[in-house]
């Protein structure tokens, strides 16, 4: 039967809904930890047969949990197979093999009550198995990961049908290749099949998949919204059900110590510590769910609804904001496509002819460009463009520093620097204007910044006064580079300051 206990039925059931949409065991521990839900144990040990304890979900207990088939309701016998290990001719241990499912003795099924069906079990036991790392080399298709490369374990070669792995470089692993290597694997064999750099290919299977979402396929909007409900309404009913599991723990403790004689003290006594103990235990576990349940925003306010509706409607700007992780992506992109098979093209050019095979069965082709070896390393163009549109009226310190907060990287894959910035320049031939003397010379610059002359000259002061209230902050200043004209930020209510601090400077009495 199933455990008397609600909340022991209802950490289980947890476990199962939550590596369903999770797909892994360890992020069912994870999602245990995270939101603070213990999970029941029974020990039959000597002396403390039968027994409930309540702890952390260790990863052991989830993989043994999903691996059992008493949860589908199905008596077995004979999974595993002892044996003596003999060495020197002495027994020194006992091993325990595990045997495969045809080799089992029994297996009855609906033989008592189940938490889950049969053909759920052996889904969550191949889950399982392409999860470890082992079976990757098998050809299973692995758990997304983190990692720059976006089609990260659904890449075959389109050359000899094998599957292809990531392969990162640059600082930080920001640029991710393909390569089929599984040859050697089998037979030895030296070198790779082909390889090929991930980033255009990334891009075009991340553009076919987002013309994929439209209103009219998929309800996104109202699907976020209730599994977000979901997942709010379990945890709040685990919460209650150790609230209440307290509660009772410390009523009891409470009627014992109340049916003890008064006069019979060494029992009070001990009844009235264990009390005040659950007591305690009661209120740390309140005040808990409190700060668990401000947390975690266990309910959704109307504002929020109203706020994931809008974004659930533009799937292409959730794709690409800064918050969301190349790990969901690769989750959204495991949902719709099941395989992607890469064939190198080298006549008439250089490119990869790219295959998606979705869920459904339909197939779709598109092609990739793909760089040579000299291009890989070239600047992109979207970084030069954004240099010429910030060499105006900044360092090149100030570029570098906006570039890498952009998550912008060079051809090599490394961080922008100020000399890096003033080598693309003098490359791509970006003039930066502010740093030509004649220009200086002219007094104002096209974009209203005030050389230091030009100040000196409409307020009417020396040039020594203008650097003193440089170096003071008074007024800002910049220099587009090193040893490069001052040129300074002047608006009507700076001129106004500035005149005000002339006009009390005292007057020298001859």
């Amino acid at each position: 039967m199933l455990d008397p206990d609600e909340g022991v039925v209802g950490a289980i059931q947890l476990a199962f809904q939550q590596f369903r949409e999770l797909r892994t065991a360890f992020k069912v521990m994870r999602y245990f930890c995270v939101n603070q839900i213990p999970f029941p144990r029974r020990r039959w040990r000597l002396g403390d047969i039968g027994t409930l304890h309540w702890g952390k979900a260790f990863l052991s207990r989830i993989t043994a949990l999903l691996h059992n088939p008493t949860y589908t309701g199905t008596y077995v016998y004979g999974r595993r197979r002892s044996f003596n290990v003999i060495e020197g001719g002495q027994i020194k241990k006992v091993k325990i093999q595990q045997l495969p499912q045809e080799e089992w003795k029994v297996i009855i099924h609906n033989a008592h009550e189940a938490y889950i069906s049969w053909s759920e079990y052996l889904s969550n036991c191949e889950r399982l198995r392409q999860n470890s790392p082992v079976s990757l080399s098998d050809g299973c298709p692995s758990t997304p990961r983190e990692g720059f490369a976006l089609l990260q374990g659904l890449v075959i070669c389109g050359k000899c049908g094998r599957r292809m792995s990531p392969r990162y470089h640059g600082t930080g692993g920001c640029r991710a290749a393909y390569e089929c290597s599984q040859a050697r694997k089998l037979d030895g064999s030296m070198g790779v099949c082909w390889t090929v750099a991930g980033a255009a290919i990334d891009t075009a299977v991340a553009e076919q998949v987002l013309e994929a979402f439209t209103s009219e396929q998929l309800d996104i909007s109202l699907a976020v919204l209730s599994e977000l409900e979901n997942q709010a309404f379990e945890i709040d009913k685990t919460w209650q059900l150790r609230l209440e599991r307290a509660r009772y723990e410390a009523d009891r403790a409470g009627r014992q110590y109340d049916a003890t004689e008064p006069e019979n003290r060494l029992v009070a006594r001990t009844l009235e510590r264990r009390w005040n103990e659950k007591l305690q235990l009661l209120a740390e576990l309140e005040e808990a769910y409190q700060k668990a349940h401000q947390v975690q925003r266990l309910e959704l306010t109307a504002a929020q609804r109203q706020q994931i509706l809008q974004l659930a409607n533009d799937i292409p700007t959730l794709w690409h904001a800064s918050t969301t992780t190349n790990l969901e992506r690769k989750e959204i992109l495991g949902l719709l496509v099941k395989q992607v098979a890469i064939t190198p093209i080298d006549a008439p050019e250089r490119s990869t002819r790219v295959q998606i095979l979705w869920h459904t069965g339909v197939t779709s082709e598109l092609i990739a460009t793909r760089p040579t070896n000299a291009e890989k390393f070239r600047t992109p163009n979207q970084v030069i463009q954004l240099i010429e549109e910030l060499a105006v009226g900044r360092t090149d310190s100030e570029i570098a520093h906006e570039l890498n907060r952009r998550g912008l990287v060079g051809g090599k894959g490394r961080a922008f620097t100020k000399k890096g910035v003033a080598w693309i320049r003098w490359k791509f031939g970006i003039e930066k204007p502010l740093s030509n003397p004649q220009i200086a010379h002219l007094g104002v610059s096209p974009e209203g910044y005030y050389s230091t002359s030009a100040l000196a000259k409409k307020l009417g002061v020396g040039i020594h006064t203008i650097y003193y209230w440089r170096d003071k902050g008074i007024i800002q200043a910049f220099q587009e580079t090193d040893r490069s004209p001052w040129w300074y930020k002047v608006t009507p209510e700076i001129l106004d300051t500035l005149r005000e601090k002339i006009r009390r400077v005292p007057v020298k009495s001859e």
